[in-house]
């Protein structure tokens, strides 16, 4: 039986490829790339490319026999397969727009602390996959830039990745003729030379440039190819941007964990009870067996449980804060390396997503996060302090895609709200990040919000990667600290 990390991951593989087979990127009769090569550009296993080529077999897209390449048998002539890759692109083209604009604002600086993170064995290995770099193929430069995110030790980011890039476009290959794709990826060999220099120089100014330099170059190609696009004859249904990670069926029991936990924390006090399953189910609109799944999920977090003819009663609720001891739980354990992984992640992009949301927050939002903080310096419950700035960012952002990763990583959040209350290892806050950032607010200035943000969002990563630790969880240990100027 598959476990979840590895349905996920096997969906996204099939999914690529059944795109890159249905728009004729692997015509009939073609190979797809070899078992070594798909694992290398999806960073998975070979029984995860297994799944995915399994599958593409029963939907009749593919043959598989032993010793040899997959062979494309889906039948479509290359006139037909432009005009559907062409009406695709038209229906992903504004979410497509919209995420490529949220990837320049996220992804130069996260590619730079992956770079920094480089040891010398790391470096190796990218000018080994540059040395495999063509302009025939891009897998190659997938891979280049998922090894670079490998760095920071969180698979967490390897999947935002893996689902922003390859949204919306299967393939960069689609983008122009054989000449201009030449071109392009040749362009692309040439950046890739640069930043590995760059980096070997240490040279980071030069280096978060041409980062930034490379993802605009790519969004003015994809915008190019989408705004010469014609109008369908027919009204199409726009597709959005999802994080798949949040999209996957299976995670629909976690993702009511998160929803649950979070009331707990914003409404629910120690010792009181949940509502009933049915009530639940009736509430979220979520069969019975999914709430079940949902509350034994905060069950074995130990956030609730369960008191037999009674119902749900919560341990770890608004006013009193129980202490977590079972470390060892497999179910706490993953949550909390996933929060750990979500802090990371947060932590890198909150300076840059703050400088740019920041400028558009409405006045009425920027008095009520005023008056949140106000009240956190009365009640001294400091650690609200950054779930209350980062949701008013989340909440603000005028990208549909920036939501949705801000969204995500929030869930992750409550993951870790038990460990404020851990003891002997409380987190170090004080007042001083919250009236600070209360400054920054009633002065509307975004360079001090970001910069606080950031501050307070290292102190909280810092600690809650040594409770981690402390608590037996030693895979903390592999997500690194970022190294910041």
């Amino acid at each position: 039986m598959k476990n979840l990390d590895q349905i996920k991951l096997y969906n996204i593989a099939y999914k690529y490829l059944f795109n890159c087979i249905h728009f004729g990127l692997y015509p009939t009769g073609s190979s797809l790339p070899t078992i070594p090569e798909l694992c290398r550009a999806f960073n998975v296993s070979s029984s995860t490319i297994h799944s995915a080529l399994r599958r593409l077999q029963e939907d009749n897209y593919i043959s598989l026999s032993q010793g040899r390449s997959a062979i494309v048998t889906y039948d479509i002539t290359e006139e037909e397969c432009q005009k559907k890759y062409r009406l695709y692109s038209y229906t992903a083209k504004d979410a497509l727009l919209d995420l490529c604009g949220t990837m320049l604002l996220i992804w130069p600086e996260v590619m730079l602390q992956g770079l920094k993170l480089c040891g010398d064995d790391d470096l190796k290995k990218l000018n080994e996959i540059y040395g495999r770099m063509s302009p025939y193929t891009e897998y190659p430069y997938y891979e280049f830039f998922l090894h670079i995110l490998k760095a920071l030790g969180n698979p967490l980011f390897v999947n935002l990745y893996q689902s922003t890039i390859f949204f919306g476009h299967p393939s960069i290959m689609h983008l122009g003729d054989k000449a201009y794709v030449y071109g392009y990826m040749t362009y692309l060999k040439r950046a890739t030379a640069q930043i590995l220099s760059l980096c070997k120089a240490s040279d980071y100014g030069p280096l978060k440039a041409l980062l930034i330099s490379l993802y605009q170059k790519q969004i003015e190609e994809i915008r190019l190819y989408h705004n010469s696009l014609p109008v369908p004859d027919c009204p199409v249904e726009p597709i959005s941007y999802e994080w798949n990670y949040f999209s996957e069926r299976p995670l629909v029991n976690f993702n009511l964990a998160m929803k649950l936990l979070r009331k707990i924390y914003s409404s629910y006090g120690n010792q009181e009870f949940l509502p009933s399953y049915g009530a639940l189910a009736k509430q979220y609109s979520m069969p019975l067996i999914t709430v079940r799944r949902a509350v034994k999920i905060l069950s074995d977090l130990g956030i609730v449980e369960a008191i037999p003819g009674k119902g749900t009663r919560v341990l770890v609720g608004l006013d009193n804060p129980a202490p977590l001891s079972k470390f060892t739980s497999p179910n706490l354990k993953k949550a909390l390396l996933q929060y750990l992984q979500s802090m990371q992640i947060i932590l890198i992009i909150c300076k840059d997503v703050a400088l740019s949301v920041f400028p558009g927050l409405p006045d009425r939002s920027i008095q009520e996060t005023i008056s949140w903080l106000q009240s956190i310096q009365i009640s001294g419950d400091y650690y609200m302090t950054f779930g209350v700035c980062f949701g008013l960012l989340n909440e603000k952002a005028q990208s549909p895609a920036l939501r949705q990763i801000l969204g995500g990583l929030m869930y992750f959040q409550y993951l870790g709200y038990p460990l404020n209350d851990m003891k002997p290892y409380a987190f170090r806050f004080d007042s001083r990040s919250t009236s600070m950032l209360l400054k920054s607010l009633e002065e509307k200035d975004a360079g001090l919000f970001a910069s606080q943000l950031q501050c307070l969002a290292l102190d909280i990563f810092k600690a809650g990667k040594e409770k981690l630790i402390t608590g037996g969880i030693r895979e903390a240990e592999s997500i690194m600290l970022p190294l910041f100027d």
